[in-house]
């Protein structure tokens, strides 16, 4: 694949290292020299510096060559036009990245098929309030991502000292039918593990499965998740704050916003009638033992300043929130955060980037989710009729190690599958993988074209991978 990434920001610049990373040929396109320059340092791509949305330099770039021109400056005229002047000059596909939900159509989608004439517009801040929203409705989980039509979900788990599972091999774990862990992080490290795999004190455990299932299959690890919140506070008003309370308008919880700057609490005020509007600094003490986040059963910050963020979060959990959801806008940051104790970290940035990945992958993958910062990747994936992963047991698949297959979902519903399993063409496939296995995970669900033998994967078999 050709892409042409415009703006080297931090949504540019990873989207950059994950194409450049899978062999895909990449330009990078800035005005800014620096910016380009330090983009150089990260990714092996050509460098072009120029207005994204000029054709002198779409032209330069070989736009009318391009399979994807993905326009992510921070600002969202350049990206909307860039994208419009691209996909005329030629390009087969075009994203633009906006912030400003002005442009969009009034739903909660956050993304935008075939809207002025681009393929792809992704609003960077209702995806974030939507993200949020599953923190909150899933109150003991730090991430949360469903699968086949919500058929699967998957959640990352902290485990407890005193858990049941520490110390014991995956192997002798009574799970609950239709569940799997599908991966551990330990030291920042994601395992993608064998039975034999023990699980210790402060690892993060990715649970997978049938939905019904999953929160019996978390009390092993000693978390009990709260399927509810009721009360929730929520520090700044900005776009993705107010999008949060919006989305939480229509149930029946106990909604705080608390926003600094006087004009934006009135306007807030105006709009959302079922949430208390506050007029107010979120880091201090006072106001947020005055409106009782103690007894709040999550504490979002969503500031555009990572300071008041961090130190809010770092306040509300040490007054006694159950669960502290914080926006990171520097990426980089969040390992130091989650360090400090802080439940889930959101990064608008990652998430604005993931989105466009998503899109920009093509063939038998139908998502992509990363974890630990790109460390490990979830796909869902369709076999073709014809793939060598369709119509044998999956004990029988060469299957890379590094990967492993979590679920299965059929018209019937959904199974976390044994090596007796067959996979059948149309099935949904969720796969955990490294990154270096994933080009070999996905030449299974590939129709063979020629050979039998060039296109299983290169890895040796896992016999807990199915």
């Amino acid at each position: 694949m050709k892409a042409i990434i415009i703006g080297m920001g931090e949504v540019g610049k990873y989207i950059a290292s994950v194409l450049t990373a899978e062999k895909h040929d990449v330009t990078l396109v800035d005005t800014d020299a620096l910016n380009l320059s330090k983009a150089e340092e990260m990714v092996d791509a050509l460098a072009l510096r120029g207005h994204g949305a000029s054709m002198r330099t779409l032209r330069q770039a070989n736009v009318k060559g391009a399979d994807l021109v993905a326009a992510v400056t921070n600002r969202d005229e350049v990206n909307l036009l860039a994208a419009l002047t691209a996909k005329e000059l030629g390009a087969r596909r075009t994203v633009a990245r906006v912030t400003n939900r002005e442009y969009l159509e009034d739903d909660d989608r956050g993304y935008y098929h075939n809207l002025l004439g681009i393929d792809l517009v992704v609003s960077t801040q209702i995806l974030v309030a939507n993200e949020i929203h599953k923190l909150i409705k899933s109150i003991g989980a730090v991430a949360v991502e469903t699968f086949a039509d919500n058929r699967v979900e998957m959640v990352e788990i902290p485990v407890k000292d005193d858990a049941r599972a520490v110390g014991k091999p995956l192997k002798d774990l009574s799970l609950p039918s239709n569940t799997l862990v599908a991966a551990l992080l330990r030291e920042e490290q994601v395992i993608i593990p064998s039975g034999g795999d023990v699980v210790l004190a402060g690892d993060a455990v990715f649970l997978i499965g049938r939905m019904e299932k999953l929160a019996e299959a978390e009390k092993l690890f000693g978390k009990m998740r709260q399927q509810e919140a009721s009360k929730v506070v929520i520090v700044g008003g900005g776009e993705i704050g107010y999008s949060v309370a919006k989305l939480l308008e229509s149930e029946s919880l106990d909604v705080t916003l608390i926003e600094e700057d006087s004009d934006r609490a009135d306007e807030l005020a105006r709009t959302l009638h079922n949430t208390v509007i506050i007029n107010g600094d979120g880091t201090d003490l006072k106001l947020l033992r005055e409106e009782r986040v103690q007894y709040a059963d999550v504490f979002v910050a969503t500031s555009g300043d990572d300071e008041v963020n961090l130190m809010s979060s770092l306040l509300a959990k040490n007054l006694g929130a159950k669960k502290t959801v914080t926006l990171v806008n520097r990426p980089d940051y969040i390992p130091t955060y989650e360090l400090l104790g802080l439940d889930a970290t959101v990064s608008p940035r990652l998430f604005a980037a993931n989105q466009i990945l998503k899109y920009a992958r093509e063939g038998e993958v139908v998502a992509v989710s990363l974890l630990a910062e790109g460390k490990a990747e979830i796909l869902e994936l369709i076999p073709q009729e014809g793939s060598p992963i369709v119509g044998k047991p999956l004990m029988d698949i060469n299957f890379p190690q590094g990967a492993l297959v979590a679920a299965v979902a059929t018209e019937d519903g959904a199974v976390v599958p044994d090596g007796r399993h067959i996979i059948r063409p149309g099935n949904n496939v969720v796969v955990f993988t490294k990154p270096d296995v994933r080009s070999d995970v996905e030449r299974l669900f590939r129709k063979r074209m020629f050979s039998l033998g060039s296109l299983v994967g290169k890895g040796k078999k896992s016999s807990d991978s199915n």
